[in-house]
């Protein structure tokens, strides 16, 4: 990379961007690569579930040794599937949405994607932490890049834009890519403290107006957010810790695993539809490409966000490495119709999950899934 040019600029530092890094310097070495975090990673992220096809990938990329290190020194915690009370009133064990062996992990996140990035860089890409790229204007084959603030070390120029800036699809959105949107699933979370000896395991709670679920987190913390719809959460009161206090107080499962430990946020709102970007890519040199969440955005019950934007990350690494290395801009329109057919091979298996719980045939939320 000169001072000022960069072949491919990464436009946010979780996991799939992280991992379409550390895959193009493994796929096409000869191209330089820029990836622009607007964090250090400093904070605390809420914790997300990794499943254990993941060892696969992560295997792939070069880095599961220095994960499994960060396991040894209980950075993350392991995990063997989950506890749902789903389609009865009593849980009960089962596997992964997407039925897989071994066992899974609840990650660190913050020190999970800190570990990818820190990897990245290793292997030679340019990592800009602290840097948010404010603006991204096309100019031909060449992107023009705008950092927030001076960076001695942040490239001008780009040949290449992969937007890894998770649900906001912040530059892809800004190229005129669009949602395409299945249902308006929304999370309305809060953070716990519990002793050391948390409990890792999920634990899901199906009721009339959605669904709960809790897991314990790295340095006893635990997680317990109410998903449903977001029109239905406004007269659930769900935003205010009064209202989530009450609908909490409903459910018998939840009720009894958070009894004692002590909320430490007010609600967090995050929005989770099952939705997919349309178009997902655009453009030969001087185009664009998402990955991740920005490229689509999964259902938390499938537990495969992190997966997938591992995945995503790599299948793009191809994709890209292709157009700027040898000029073949084939992997683009592959690339497309991955992420394509993944999200309706997802949306198949989420309807007949949803399908199960029958307990609330006239509950708008449920009658919303299985119409679907």
């Amino acid at each position: 990379m000169t001072r000022d040019h960069v072949d491919v600029a990464i436009v946010g530092g979780g996991p799939a961007g992280c991992a379409a890094g550390l895959s193009l310097r493994a796929h096409a070495p000869e191209l330089t690569v820029a990836l622009f975090e607007a964090t250090a990673w400093e904070s605390p992220r809420v914790g997300e579930t990794l499943p254990p096809l993941a060892r696969r990938l992560l295997e792939h990329l070069g880095v599961w040794d220095a994960f499994r290190g960060q396991g040894r020194h209980n950075i993350h915690r392991e995990i063997h599937g989950t506890a749902a009370a789903w389609g009865a009133p009593e849980p009960q064990e089962r596997p992964y949405l997407f039925a897989t062996q071994g066992n899974g992990w609840h990650l660190d996140r913050a020190a999970f994607d800190a570990l990818l990035a820190a990897e990245a860089e290793r292997r030679g890409v340019t990592v800009l932490r602290q840097t948010r790229l404010r603006r991204a204007e096309r100019t031909g084959t060449t992107w023009r890049l705008h950092p927030a603030k001076a960076a001695a070390d942040a490239p001008r120029t780009a040949r290449f834009l992969i937007d890894a800036t998770g649900s906001a699809a912040a530059f892809a959105r800004r190229c005129g890519a669009r949602f395409v949107a299945t249902d308006q699933l929304t999370a309305f979370a809060r953070l716990f403290q519990e002793g050391e000896s948390t409990d890792p395991g999920t634990l899901v709670e199906a009721f009339a107006g959605g669904w709960w679920y809790t897991a314990g987190l790295p340095g006893g913390l635990r997680i317990a957010a109410c998903l449903t719809d977001a029109d239905l959460a406004r007269p659930m009161e769900l935003g205010d810790p009064a209202g989530w206090d009450r609908q909490l107080a409903a459910t018998e499962s939840i009720r009894r695993r958070l009894q004692g430990a002590r909320p430490t946020t007010p609600v967090l709102v995050r929005a989770t539809p099952s939705r997919r970007l349309d178009p997902v890519t655009e453009g030969g040199e001087g185009g664009w490409l998402a990955v991740g969440d920005a490229a689509s955005l999964f259902d938390p019950l499938s537990s495969q966000g992190i997966l997938k934007g591992l995945r995503s990350g790599i299948f793009a690494s191809y994709a890209v490495g292709d157009l700027l290395a040898k000029g073949d801009p084939a992997g683009l329109t592959r690339y497309a119709r991955s992420v394509e057919g993944e999200f309706e091979s997802y949306s198949r298996v989420r309807a007949r999950y949803y399908a199960e719980e029958q307990r609330w045939p006239e509950s708008a939320f449920w009658r919303r899934r299985v119409g679907a």
